[in-house]
């Protein structure tokens, strides 16, 4: 393959939890020569192995995934941070004249990247939050409203006059850069836009065969030690916060070896909030704009659809 059909290209593998993402991510990373890059919030953290399916040591060293154990189990970590590694990990892959594929379920990292990197403007201060919530609270949506509309038509005809949430955001905006939001979006909008970018995403066309398979990854990671690993890691990080020890999993082990929970409310738990997760992942994946939407039997398709992006001109 050329340098110049290379040039560039991402491949994003999206779908909701438990529906085989990494294994369709490995197996065309052996088919295409493809550089794996994890977008996942908790396998970004080291010894958070079982409850976060991370692949073990053999496939990780067989077939590595970039973003994975980054950080110390104590670290903080941002979705605007996650972007600015994501960029230089994508820019490292292509200067090695290589593809990557992005593969994961944190939805919000997808959305950072996709937008291209939005998440610079969640860092609204305190006192531009303040002013915002004063204006939509005490003056009213509509006098809000029409402020935006004076300052930036463009964003104005995109937002209903009653939705307050994207009228305080686009509020934010403003007031934190100075600028019509319209022109702040399109600048990031123009970032992402060096990228020549195939989305994917799996979404199961039999919603009980996904909470099966969900059940089944829950009874395989309980069997393989979630249980003595989130008690070695409580201990050895006692005193610590652990961003990942809230996680879906992680929460409710922790609850049960607090003795806060039984053991099978404990599991009857991890299985309905997993559900509720793939059940707004699903959701947000069927209104994602660019996307080829598969079930998770589709390899075959997906396989032709990589190679057909892999060799377009640019």
């Amino acid at each position: 393959m050329s340098q110049r059909k290379k040039m560039n290209k991402v491949i994003s593998l999206l779908g909701p939890t438990a529906s085989g993402k990494t294994d369709f991510a490995i197996l065309l990373s052996k088919v295409f020569d493809l550089e794996i890059i994890s977008v996942d919030s908790v396998m970004i953290y080291k010894e958070f192995n079982i409850g976060s399916a991370k692949p073990d040591s053999k496939i990780l060293t067989k077939f590595p995934h970039r973003m994975v154990n980054i950080l110390e189990p104590y670290e903080k970590y941002s979705v605007a941070k996650f972007y600015d590694n994501l960029i230089e990990n994508i820019n490292d892959i292509h200067l090695n004249n290589k593809i990557p594929i992005l593969v994961g379920g944190s939805m919000m990292y997808f959305k950072t990247f996709f937008s291209g990197g939005l998440s610079d403007l969640e860092k609204v201060p305190n006192n531009i939050k303040n002013l915002v919530g004063d204006m939509v609270e005490k003056k009213g949506l509509k006098y809000s409203y029409n402020f935006l509309n004076e300052i930036d038509q463009v964003s104005a005809k995109k937002i209903h006059f009653n939705d307050k949430y994207r009228i305080t955001r686009m509020l934010e905006i403003y007031f934190s850069n100075n600028n019509k939001p319209s022109e702040i979006l399109q600048k990031c909008a123009e970032n992402v836009q060096c990228f020549r970018n195939l989305n994917l995403s799996i979404i199961p066309n039999d919603r009980s065969l996904l909470h099966k398979s969900i059940e089944k990854r829950m009874n395989f990671m309980l069997n393989g030690g979630l249980l003595d690993e989130v008690s070695h890691i409580k201990k050895k990080y006692e005193k610590l916060s652990l961003p990942a020890m809230s996680t879906i999993g992680y929460k409710q082990a922790a609850q049960y070896l607090n003795g806060e929970l039984d053991l099978e409310s404990m599991k009857s738990k991890i299985l309905s909030s997993t559900r509720q997760l793939a059940k707004r992942q699903i959701t947000w994946l069927r209104h994602l704009d660019y996307t080829t939407v598969y079930t998770s039997m589709d390899y075959d398709n997906i396989e032709s659809r990589v190679r057909y992006f892999l060799n377009e001109q640019q």
